[in-house]
């Protein structure tokens, strides 16, 4: 099996050198909504994002519909070589820090070639806040992981879709019903409506019997605004969490009571070492 998955690697790898010309963009960014996309920065390119999450649209005029609150969270990206990322992000819910890495396998070909992109995402993340429930925790015990297939094809100019079986363990879970461990199945998709706007869905199904009954499946729609060297996303989403363990696993927010959390994600591209 390890020199079969050698042998697929190199593969990979000599069809990717051969044709990079030959490349299908399936999204724009390498985030959706919550959730990464299947694309990947090039090699020698860091990404700097910021993501904000506010309150909740439901808390009204005192709370000027939520934004009188939010949660945020900046990250790092970088590319090691064209096919594999890695990543590290502080958020404030929760006070995590996570560490990612991210490897393609395909990408799409617009002629011949592969009809899909799949890429391998995992994420490990530790929690760091203090409360009368984790303060006796072990570091261990913070720990969740976070392993995902992000299977993707541009069929048209207009329409992307994306598929992502997503496994969560998180060591320690903070309630008696949940379990450790947690499998969902997410999709999202991407509409191009001009040149530099596009509409994004995504959604991501837990299965029965897994979570306590306060915790929801996480939904979200972004509206992407694209303009040179910069990708502006505007979310509404019932997640407040920007990490996997928390939206897939711990989000609370029922869409039907106005629990829709606005935000967005900036981000910035910077090539690193010198410009061929």
């Amino acid at each position: 099996m390890r020199k079969l998955l050698i042998v697929l690697m190199v593969q990979f790898w000599v069809f990717d050198v051969l044709s990079q010309e030959d490349r299908e963009k399936v999204f724009r960014d390498t985030r959706i909504v919550n959730g990464h996309s299947t694309e990947v920065l090039p090699k020698g390119m860091m990404k700097f994002i910021i993501s904000h999450r506010f309150g909740a649209v439901s808390s009204g005029v005192q709370q000027l519909w939520g934004l009188d609150n939010s949660t945020i969270r900046i990250g790092l990206d970088y590319a090691f070589t064209d096919n594999i990322n890695v990543g590290f992000g502080r958020s404030s819910l929760q006070k995590h820090y996570d560490f990612y890495l991210k490897y393609r396998f395909l990408q799409q070909r617009k002629e011949g070639g592969s009809p899909v992109s799949l890429v391998y995402y995992t994420n490990a993340a530790i929690r760091t806040i203090q409360t009368p429930q984790t303060e006796d925790l072990s570091f261990t015990n913070n720990l969740s992981f976070v392993h995902q297939l992000l299977l993707a094809r541009k069929f048209n100019e207009f329409i992307s879709f994306q598929i992502m079986p997503t496994y969560v363990h998180r060591n320690f879970v903070l309630d008696l019903e949940s379990n450790n461990d947690i499998y969902s199945i997410g999709t999202a998709s991407r509409i191009q409506v001009t040149k530099v706007l596009a509409f994004n869905l995504e959604y991501y199904f837990n299965l029965p019997d897994q979570l306590a009954s306060q915790y929801q499946s996480s939904a979200g729609l972004g509206i992407e605004l694209e303009t040179k060297g910069h990708i502006f996303q505007l979310n509404f989403t019932n997640s407040l969490g920007m990490i996997a363990p928390l939206y897939v696993a711990e989000t609370t927010g029922r869409i039907e009571e106005g629990d829709i959390h606005f935000g967005f994600n900036i981000t910035r591209d910077f090539k690193i070492g010198a410009r061929k």
